[in-house]
């Protein structure tokens, strides 16, 4: 693939996460609406039962204010859960701080919960009444991703994604600095972590890598196109 092949490549990638972005949001969406539903509905029993004997409607109304309260407090710590994480790499005899977003994976763990079987059982059941609200949350932070797609600079990370094609291995970060010619290291880092598919290698240093899966789908597309001219 050419220089151009690689950003053209880039820019229908972009397309294709938009739309699986898109599908991500409407399950979330709806598997938190069925959810809230059963939650409010298991709720207002309870409340009508044991401390809100009156009408129903009130008993469902204090049930969808106790969700909401929950939405609240989950959302403010929406940017703890899935915030970036920041690694350091020495270039040029200084520190350089570099931040990665949460892959796909870290988003939909963090939206249906922790598998962990070390967890109490109360932590267990705190993560089970919040899910509905870890679901509305993960989407919004999925629409966030979506206009972050959108100003990612495709010449400079095209150029990052052909350099570790290239390579077919392990690239450090500081062989980027060396190969190319960025504008802005952090800020074309931070934009290549939105792409499904490269890896950020972090132990002992940072380095960078495409995913077989990745490979495989440049390899497609190169065949799709050369096919079609």
């Amino acid at each position: 693939m050419k220089k151009d092949e690689y950003r053209r490549w880039f820019s229908d990638q972009l397309l294709q996460q938009d739309r699986l972005l898109i599908g991500a949001i409407t399950a979330m969406v709806g598997l938190g609406l069925v959810a809230t539903l059963m939650e409010a509905t298991v709720f207002a029993v309870i409340l009508h039962i044991g401390f809100i004997p009156g009408p129903w409607i009130l008993a469902f109304f204090v049930a969808f204010g106790i969700l909401g309260g929950i939405l609240f407090f989950t959302f403010l710590r929406l940017s703890k859960q899935l915030g970036d994480t920041e690694h350091e790499v020495e270039l040029n005899d200084s520190i350089t701080a570099i931040r990665t977003a949460p892959t796909m994976t870290a988003v939909w763990t963090y939206a249906l919960g922790s598998l962990e079987i070390d967890q109490t059982w109360i932590e267990r059941l705190f993560g089970k009444l919040a899910l509905p609200q870890r679901l509305f949350c993960a989407a919004y932070f999925l629409w966030q991703r979506m206009g972050q797609l959108k100003t990612v600079e495709i010449n400079d990370c095209s150029a990052v994604i052909r350099l570790l094609h290239r390579q077919a291995e392990r690239v450090e970060v500081s062989k980027l600095v060396e190969e190319l010619q960025l504008a802005n290291l952090p800020a074309t880092l931070r934009d290549v972590s939105l792409i499904d598919g490269v890896m950020f290698l972090t132990r002992r240093s940072v380095g960078l890598a495409l995913t077989n899966r990745l490979v495989e789908n440049m390899d497609e597309w190169t065949k799709k196109h050369k096919a079609a001219d």
